[in-house]
């Protein structure tokens, strides 16, 4: 789109966005129905006072150790039970262990509603046990942006994907008497919640790619629904009234809606609108609502009933008001620990897609002769910073060095860091204080000052608690290259203790070169601060690990560094490094390695978010291609959840990506290897060939991510994701939908025709057969094209290609099976915005059955 016509339609856009919140402005002293035609809620909304009323509708810190991501208050006089919020994106996020499910990513990555429905179910479980009245999950956002996406949170760049599994997960965790939150309904520019950029989106896109997936969960009964950060045309999405008129009117829902952390932005125009709950306190809607209504009377007090009536019917639906209701945590019995992690184990099998596996290396047929490289292979990583998941129990978390062993029965299978991810303590020598001399000065919250020769506090010489801890002064390099700088910290046990600083979510550390932040450590707001999550990778002896890569010329450098103190226990931190030189030594020590055995298993990764777009970790690209050039035969096993570019693919026989299967991983990675397991796993975003080449960092569109105004207009429209790749017949490395097997099928027998029961309106049917030698699943993925003749005008979008279908096949070796796939009404329908209604698309529409979105190996049409 020319820039001169996004200027036109963005201004159009926020004109009409301006006249609604004026709209609502002028309405906020006009009674609404509130009552819910639920007795018992009704009468209960009638008796509260004021002042309880108002605390229904905002958070409030928590009493309990938990540190979860919010709190209700109760009102015991009339057995309205707290309630409390946690993350639960990949398993639950609280103080307590619970199991670290695979990345929802690799959920989608199964294409399994299965999978899905058993994640949500964990989740669920777990909720209920440790305490927990509501999930903020399963995350429905679309994939978009590669570099500030956090693609570990969500399943797809595609809605229909996203719903299909997004309902299952619903189902999973509310089966188990938990409040799922699907989250966040905006849209957010990137995918993630990040961020207040205002999102400049169509409203027939917004309908059909952005509100269609929380919409689905909406109309199977979610109990929750989560607003985002982010503006969309101009207006907080918490407050934009077109989002709210589509939960409440065409998907009639009665979900309580909850804001994102501090994603409120006003009073009256979020109450009137119909934001409920003001999480994750009552900035907005605690005092300043009061006095609007009972102060001021500036606003009608219907609008606080409705909310209160909402929140109170999902307690009611879901037994809070019965009287037996307790909140009280337990811990994860040993059974359920277990079964947990069985479920676990099978999401992340299935979730592996291979990317390529030239002349059969996989699965490995001999044992005898194979070595583990890299960082993520050596150690365990559950491959994000700060995460909203579950951190696992520690005691289930190894390393795929130790799987291998495990499976093989091989102890002396030898190994290499090749990227050493902590290094060794910067010695005196490197460092200069303020005042000239040997170390550093540390300064600290007493307003003691001292200078520190190393920074180097084990736990019987730690700091004193309580206390915030700085260091400043000059790192004196020894040489120009590439360094690993890392602040290391033992993490506090939590013994039961409530955090005082349980507040400040990004507080551990930092970490910084040159004035400029280089590395920032994470606590949770969730667990409070007592899981090391400051990198994918902790210390080989469990340190949480404040780490980055920088290149430094040889010289002096300013350096500075900060910790704080966490439950009034002793602070232990150590400044450590590894230096150019070292770096060259570890990574030919690997090269070495690899040259003396018949497989290396290379393993590489990279943060969510990644330190740079679409690239592996310090700078592993240089360890995956000297490894390669001296092994040939070099298997590579990744962990990542953005994309990532691939400059050394053509020399490398196999790949293997894994994602980040949670605590089951290692072994889950290894039996794929091995071909104890086969891998079914199918992409669920694209893979562009380079970053220029994305949807959202291309050049020829700068647009569509933050602009200097504020802005990101999503000028692709419904074409996101792999349908703008196919739009514009962009080049991509590995497209939506693709992964290979260690079979092979062969699809035949179309046949499409047109149903009139229930809301399936076509029915595919095809046959699959297992032409290969091993048993194994497929997954045929059902698309379709826009009408064949477009009758319905240039204002109308139609998706170059839109999944509409997908299934997965278990085939023994030589199996056929005839598979089914039903399309419906929905999938068939554009969003009109003129009648502000779903219409039925007439006429013929080609049909593609594929292997992947470019793998199309049946073809038929259908017309309505």
């Amino acid at each position: 789109m020319a820039p001169s016509i996004a200027s036109t339609w963005r201004l159009a856009l926020l004109a009409l966005s301006h006249l609604s919140a004026v709209t609502a402005q002028d309405s906020i002293l006009t009674t609404v129905e509130w009552r819910t035609g639920n007795a018992k809620v009704d009468a209960l909304v009638e008796q509260l006072t004021p002042r309880e009323k108002i605390g229904l509708v905002g958070g409030t810190s928590d009493p309990g150790y938990q540190q979860q991501a919010g709190y209700v208050a109760p009102v015991s006089r009339l057995g309205i039970p707290a309630i409390r919020l946690t993350d639960g994106e990949a398993g639950i996020n609280v103080v307590d262990n619970a199991t670290a499910i695979p990345l929802q990513l690799n959920v989608a990555a199964t294409w399994s509603k299965e999978a899905a429905y058993n994640a949500g179910m964990v989740t669920g479980k777990e909720a209920n046990i440790l305490g927990q009245t509501v999930a903020l999950a399963p995350r429905v956002n679309i994939l978009r942006d590669p570099v500030d996406g956090n693609f570990w949170q969500s399943y797809s760049e595609d809605p229909f994907l996203n719903a299909q599994l997004g309902v299952q997960g619903v189902h999973g965790i509310q089966d188990q008497g938990t409040m799922a939150n699907p989250k966040q309904i905006g849209p957010s520019s990137t995918g993630a919640s990040n961020g207040d950029i205002n999102s400049v989106v169509d409203m027939q896109t917004l309908q059909e790619v952005y509100w269609s997936a929380p919409g689905a969960l909406l109309e199977v009964g979610a109990a929750t629904l989560m607003c985002s950060y982010a503006q969309v045309n101009g207006v907080p999405a918490c407050q934009y009234k077109p989002l709210f008129d589509t939960v409440r009117n065409m998907y009639n829902s009665s979900a309580i809606v909850v804001s994102d952390w501090g994603a409120t932005h006003s009073t009256a125009d979020s109450i009137t609108a119909g934001l409920d709950l003001e999480m994750p306190s009552g900035t907005w809607y605690g005092d300043p609502l009061y006095n609007s209504i009972y102060t001021a009377k500036n606003l009608s007090a219907t609008y606080l009933d409705r909310a209160v009536a909402r929140i109170l019917n999902q307690y009611d639906r879901f037994g809070l008001l019965d009287g037996n209701t307790t909140t009280v945590a337990s811990p994860i019995s040993s059974e359920v620990e277990l079964d947990h992690a069985a479920l676990s184990y099978e999401i992340a099998v299935k979730s592996g897609v291979l990317l390529k596996n030239d002349n059969h290396t996989l699965p490995l047929l001999r044992t005898d002769s194979l070595a583990v490289i890299g960082p993520n292979g050596v150690q365990y990583s559950h491959g994000t910073n700060f995460a909203e998941r579950a951190y696992g129990f520690p005691d289930r978390q190894i390393s795929p060095l130790e799987a291998l062993r495990n499976r093989t029965g091989r102890e002396d299978i030898p190994s290499a860091v090749g990227i050493d991810q902590e290094g060794t303590l910067i010695p005196a020598s490197a460092l200069q204080s303020l005042d000239g001399t040997q170390g550093l000065t540390r300064n600290d919250s007493s307003k003691a000052t001292s200078i520190d020769s190393t920074v180097d506090f084990s736990r019987d010489r730690a700091l004193p608690a309580n206390r915030t801890y700085e260091w400043r002064g000059f790192l004196n390099a020894p040489e120009s290259g590439i360094y690993t700088i890392s602040l290391q910290r033992a993490i506090p046990s939590a013994a039961g203790k409530h955090n005082p600083d349980y507040g400040n979510i990004f507080a551990i550390g930092s970490l910084s070169v040159n004035r400029s932040a280089i590395a920032a450590g994470y606590r949770l707001f969730g667990d409070g601060g007592v899981r090391p999550w400051s990198n994918s990778i902790t210390t080989r002896d469990g340190w949480d690990n404040i780490k980055a890569t920088v290149h430094l010329e040889a010289g002096q450098h300013n350096i500075s560094a900060s910790i704080i103190g966490l439950l009034q226990q002793p602070v232990s931190v150590r400044l450590c490094w590894v230096t150019p030189s070292q770096r060259e030594t570890n990574i030919q020590t690997a090269v070495s390695l690899a040259a003396t055995v018949k497989t290396p298993l290379l393993f590489a990764f990279a943060n969510s978010p990644a330190q740079l777009a679409m690239t592996l970790d310090d700078s592993q690209d240089e360890l995956v291609s000297r490894v390669v050039a001296a092994n040939p035969d070099t298997v590579l096993i990744l962990n990542n959840a953005e994309p990532i570019t691939m400059p050394w693919l053509s020399s490398v026989p196999a790949v293997l990506e894994m994602f980040y299967p949670g605590q089951e991983g290692s072994l889950a990675t290894i039996d794929l290897l091995l071909g104890n397991r086969h891998p079914a796993g199918r992409l669920p975003v694209t893979y562009p060939s380079s970053l220029n080449t994305s949807l959202t960092r291309n050049p020829l569109f700068p647009e569509r991510v933050a602009t200097p105004d504020g802005n990101a207009t999503f000028s692709e429209g419904v074409n996101v994701g792999y349908r703008w790749y196919t739009h514009t017949k962009t080049h991509v490395l590995f497209p939506f939908g693709y992964g290979l097997s260690y079979t092979t099928f062969k699809y035949s027998d179309l046949s499409i025709r047109t149903h009139s029961k229930n809301d399936a309106l076509v029915i595919v049917s095809f046959c699959i057969t297992n032409t290969g030698s091993k048993a194994s699943n497929a997954v045929p993925q059902l698309y379709l094209g826009p009408p064949v003749s477009n009758t319905y005008g240039s204002s109308i979008q139609f998706a170059s290609i839109a999944l509409a279908g997908f299934a997965n096949v278990d085939l023994a070796p030589g199996e056929t099976k005839n598979v089914k796939i039903s399309v419906s009404r929905r999938s068939l329908s554009f969003y009109n915005v003129v009648t502000e209604a779903w219409e039925l698309v007439r006429g013929e529409r080609k049909v593609w059955v594929g292997k992947d979105v470019q793998d199309l190996v049946l073809e038929g049409s259908v017309v309505i």
